[in-house]
């Protein structure tokens, strides 16, 4: 799996076939594990961004994982602060910044298996930006 732009360049190259399924039982080990963790506000933010991040770069599907990747983020934020979680404007502020965001998803690198997740603040600070600059 790869995404393209529009005009038919190779822009990332996903996990493949074979990686997909092992990759997503580890995410959803690691989600299971922070649903029982006593995380405080800010870190409920880094880990709900981070599961969207993990998400679209691991790109399981043929389409709807930026979709799927936001809905993760923000069923883990309600299951962890409550209802209040599904009024905060993320995706609008994802749209309103849309460039940014796949500006900052392109940083960690091309090739799924190479991802440098040392890059990533960039991306997971978009999360909170959407609460405090709305």
């Amino acid at each position: 799996m790869y995404v393209s732009t529009p005009d038919g360049k190779i822009e990332y190259v996903a996990a493949t076939l074979n990686e997909v399924k092992g990759e997503m039982k580890k995410l959803y080990a690691d989600i299971a594990v922070l649903m029982n963790a006593e995380l405080t506000f800010k870190e409920i933010f880094f880990f709900a961004a981070l599961i969207h991040l993990v998400f679209v770069k691991i790109h399981p599907f043929n389409d709807g994982n930026g979709r799927t990747g936001r809905l993760l983020e923000k069923w883990f934020l309600a299951q962890k602060i409550g209802t209040k979680a599904w009024f905060i404007q993320s995706e609008q502020n994802y749209y309103r910044h849309h460039q940014t965001y796949y500006t900052n998803l392109r940083v960690l690198g091309f090739e799924y298996r190479q991802l440098n997740y040392k890059k990533a603040m960039p991306f997971l600070l978009m999360l909170p930006d959407s609460v405090v600059n709305r």
